[in-house]
C-alpha cells in the first residue's frame, strides 16, 4: 500500500468497481483481479475468470472456483494496473520523490518493473544520490533482465503475486520486422560522431574504399597517409567513410549497440509508453488498426523497436502529415495525439478504449520523447531498407491516423 494513502482513497483514485450489493453484474473484466465478499463474512480473492448473473468464477492458487450468486454480499472488481498507475501518478508532482518512490515500489511488488523503472529514473534526476532510488532502480532493471531472459514482458494482469502468471505477450509472428542488418545501417546513420557507440569496421573495407576513392581529394595521397588511416580508430574511419561520402560501404560498418538518439526511442518512448499502449491488440496492434498498424510484442528486441521506429517515422496521414516533426519535435503528432482530447488541437480519432498517454505538454514522458525526436539525426537520412508495413488484416478496418 502507497504511504499516506489509505485503501479507500487509493479504490477511488483508481476507480474500484463495486458490484451491486447481492447481484454480480456481466462484464468484459475477466483477466482482472477480484474481491468477493460473502454473506458469512468471508474475503476470497482471485482472478477474474468469468463472471454473470447467476455466478462467478475466480482462478484461485491455479484452481478455477465457481461461486454462486446468492452467497456474494458484494464483489469488487479491480482496473487494470496501468490504469490504477496513471491515475495515482497524476495526483503525485514530478519533484515529490517520497510519494514516486513509494509508488514505483508498489509497481514493483505488482510485478510491473517496466512501469517502474521510468519513474526512478525521474527521481534519479532529480536526487542523483537518493541511495533508496538507486537500489529500487537496480532491482527493476534486475527484474526486466530476468523476465526478458525468460521471454516474458513484466506486465501482470493480476494483484496478487502469489497467483499464477495467466498471461503470455503478445506476438504477431506473421507481422515482418527489420532484419539485422536494416538494423546495423539504421545504427550508422544515426551515429553521433561526438558521442559514438562501440563500431568495428574490417580492414578490408577500407582499403577498398582507397581504391574505389583513389581520385578523392581527401583520400591520403602517400602510403604513410594511408597506413595511418588504416590502422586508425573506427570512429575515425567512420568519420572519414562519412566525409567522402562512401554510401555503398556503409552496411559494412558493425554498430555493437544502440547510438544515443535511438537509446533514447527505446527507453524514453518504446519502453516507457509505446509498446504497453500503442502497440497492444486493442489499438494499433490489432487487426483493426486501420493504415497504422505496429509490431505486437513485449520484449526490448531491437528487431520490435526499430521497426516501430521507422514505420511512425513513414507513416503518414491521410492528408499527408507525417506523424513526427523533426523541425518542431513537441508539434509531432505522435505526441499530440496521445494527449487528453481537451489538451490539444490534434486530438487522438474516437477510438474505442482509448485513452491519453500523457498527462500534458508537462508531462515527463511527453519531454522526454520531445528530447528523443530532436535528437534524430537532421537532415534525416535515406537510410535505403525496402520495407512494406502490413496494415490492417481486416478490409474494412478504420484507419487510426492518429544530412549524410
Amino acid at each position: 500500500m502507497l504511504a499516506g494513502v489509505s485503501w479507500v482513497g487509493l479504490s477511488a483514485a483508481v476507480g474500484l468497481r463495486p458490484a451491486i450489493p447481492g447481484q454480480i453484474q456481466p462484464s468484459d473484466t475477466s483477466g482482472r483481479s477480484a474481491t468477493v465478499v460473502l454473506h458469512d463474512g468471508q474475503v476470497i480473492t482471485g482472478i477474474l475468470v468469468e463472471e454473470s448473473k447467476d455466478s462467478i468464477t475466480l482462478l484461485i492458487n491455479g484452481i478455477r472456483t465457481t461461486i454462486d450468486a446468492r452467497r456474494i454480499r458484494e464483489s469488487y472488481i479491480q482496473p487494470p494496473i496501468e490504469e490504477r498507475y496513471k491515475a495515482v501518478r497524476a495526483t503525485i508532482e514530478d519533484d515529490d520523490s517520497e510519494q514516486l518512490l513509494q509508488l514505483a515500489r508498489w509497481l514493483i511488488e505488482k510485478g510491473r518493473s517496466d512501469l517502474a523503472l521510468p519513474e526512478l529514473e525521474g527521481v534519479l534526476r532529480y536526487e542523483p544520490y537518493n541511495e533508496l532510488a538507486k537500489k529500487l532502480h537496480t532491482i527493476a532493471q534486475q527484474n526486466l533482465k530476468l523476465l526478458e531472459t525468460r521471454g516474458d514482458d513484466g506486465a501482470r494482469t493480476d494483484d496478487n503475486p502469489d497467483e499464477p502468471r495467466t498471461h503470455r505477450p503478445e506476438t504477431d509472428e506473421q507481422f515482418p520486422l527489420l532484419s539485422d542488418e536494416d538494423i546495423n545501417i539504421m545504427r550508422v546513420w544515426e551515429i553521433d560522431l561526438n558521442d559514438p557507440p562501440r563500431l568495428t569496421i574490417d580492414r578490408s573495407t577500407i582499403e577498398a574504399v582507397l581504391v574505389k576513392f583513389a581520385d578523392h581529394p581527401k583520400v591520403p595521397e602517400t602510403a604513410a597517409g594511408r597506413a595511418a588511416l588504416l590502422s586508425a580508430e573506427p570512429i575515425d574511419q567512420l568519420r572519414f567513410l562519412f566525409d567522402i561520402r562512401a554510401r555503398d560501404y556503409y552496411d559494412q560498418v558493425s554498430v555493437l549497440e544502440d547510438p544515443k538518439s535511438i537509446k533514447l526511442f527505446r527507453e524514453s518512448v518504446y519502453r516507457t509508453w509505446l509498446r504497453n499502449s500503442c502497440a497492444t491488440a486493442r489499438c494499433h496492434g490489432g487487426p483493426n488498426a486501420g493504415r497504422l498498424r505496429l509490431p505486437i510484442g513485449k520484449s526490448m528486441q531491437p528487431n520490435l523497436y526499430y521497426t516501430d521506429l521507422l514505420i511512425l517515422e513513414r507513416y503518414r496521414t491521410d492528408s499527408g502529415l507525417p506523424l513526427i516533426n523533426f523541425q518542431a519535435p513537441a508539434e509531432s503528432l505522435l505526441l499530440k495525439m496521445g494527449l487528453p482530447r481537451r489538451e490539444t488541437s490534434t486530438p487522438h480519432p474516437e477510438a474505442r478504449g482509448w485513452r491519453p498517454v500523457f498527462r500534458g505538454v508537462n508531462d515527463r514522458n511527453y519531454r522526454r520523447a520531445v528530447e528523443w525526436i530532436t535528437s534524430m539525426w537532421t537532415p534525416r537520412p535515406d537510410y535505403g531498407i525496402d520495407y512494406d508495413p502490413p496494415t490492417a488484416l481486416t478490409p474494412d478496418a478504420e484507419a487510426a491516423d492518429d544530412g549524410r
